[in-house]
């Protein structure tokens, strides 16, 4: 697991100038063979601030790890990214978008879409290494710091999953933090990937697994006053969801790796969730989405 850095600047207030509902997109990138977030921000009327989906965090293949965007000197990239990515924003759609290409040749591409009810996303990553990428693996975080509505650390009691049916917080889980004796940073597995899950329940950096799997792959969090929520989910069923609440930020995969032989490309698509506190209208997108994602991947 990467440890993850907060980001020190804060978004600015939401654009007054937007229609109600209405979804905004910026894009940011690290500069030329430097480490820096490569991500969207994601502005609505109703948010203070703004929130960012690192997209990706890290990207990793049997070859290496092609992409991390922050420094860890036990996690060295095979490369910096020279030249920088830029994202290109649709005047129409105001969907926005990027492409990135490793020294190895690992050509990777982020897209993020305003919806309806938040913000559709999808991550492509093309083998150009001529060699095969064993156990080709992404990971991406939703950072709720720069929200004041969302941001507030160590607590998990706005945090939720759907546990044996339910809305639950994850407050509820166990083990607690006080009977671990530290902040919460936990995982949950979905009950998909639980019964085959054998990696270690906690790590030195302060992670710990939960005792409760989650029914989705969907990890939502209420805003402050409890009037809005935010989510996350990834195309597939079987994945860990994970808060630190430090930073904080939330996850939900996606965790299964692909190989790619040389020439092959990897699709995985995902949703940032917007919308009223409505748990019973967020699962049903999610449910909706999750069948359209699998129908794509069928083709």
């Amino acid at each position: 697991m990467t440890t993850m850095i907060l980001v020190s600047v804060l978004c600015s207030q939401a654009v007054a100038a937007s229609p109600a509902g209405a979804v905004e997109l910026e894009g940011v990138a690290p500069k030329a063979g430097s480490f820096g977030h490569l991500s969207f921000q994601v502005r609505v009327p109703w948010m203070q601030g703004c929130l960012e989906v690192r997209m990706p965090e890290t990207l990793a293949s049997s070859l290496g790890l092609h992409f991390i965007d922050h420094e860890r000197s036990d996690m060295p990239p095979l490369s910096m990214l020279d030249p920088a990515p830029v994202w290109e924003k649709d005047s129409a759609t105001g969907a926005v978008a990027y492409r990135a290409v490793t020294k190895e040749g690992v050509l990777f591409m982020g897209r993020a879409t305003p919806v309806e009810d938040g913000v559709a996303m999808e991550f492509r990553v093309k083998n150009e290494t001529g060699e095969p990428m064993l156990n080709t693996n992404c990971q991406m975080c939703l950072v709720l710091a720069l929200s004041p509505d969302f941001g507030q650390q160590h607590d998990l009691t706005r945090t939720y999953a759907w546990i044996d049916g339910a809305f639950t917080s994850l407050a509820m889980t166990t083990p607690t933090p006080e009977e671990k004796g530290r902040k919460p940073w936990i995982l949950m597995p979905t009950k998909e990937l639980a019964p085959n899950y054998a990696g270690p329940r906690e790590w030195p950096d302060g992670w710990w697994m939960v005792d409760q799997a989650a029914d989705h792959t969907l990890i939502a969090r209420l805003s402050k006053d409890e009037k809005h929520l935010t989510g996350i989910a990834w195309d597939e069923r079987s994945a860990l969801l994970m808060t630190n609440t430090n930073i904080p930020c939330i996850h939900a995969g996606p965790n299964t790796p692909k190989l790619l032989a040389p020439g092959d490309e990897a699709v995985w698509r995902g949703k940032l969730y917007l919308m009223n506190n409505d748990p019973a209208a967020l699962l049903a997108a999610y449910k909706k989405d999750m069948q359209n994602w699998e129908k794509a991947t069928s083709k």
